[in-house]
């Protein structure tokens, strides 16, 4: 079950409850079949170059301070931790 999943339109947003740092949500459905992540204290979003829709930037935007709490619950992933 993931830790945070919302719809921006086609687009669903979404950080798993088991995954690796930085901090981060996972943007899939984009309208031109691409996906990637974005970094939730940044804002950065990789792959570089990537497109967000206005709509899915504002979205992130507009919840960039409540995201990061449901990032608390998540259970690292990462080697040696």
């Amino acid at each position: 079950m993931p830790a945070f999943r919302e719809r921006c339109g086609s687009v669903e947003i979404e950080i798993h409850d088991v995954d690796h740092g930085p901090p981060h949500c996972h943007v899939t459905g984009l309208p031109r079949g691409g996906s990637g992540t974005v970094n939730l204290l940044t804002l950065e979003v990789k792959p570089p170059g990537l497109g967000l829709p206005t709509a899915v930037r504002r979205f992130l935007r507009d919840r960039q301070e409540d995201m990061p709490a449901a990032w608390e619950g998540v259970i690292s992933s990462d080697r040696g931790e």
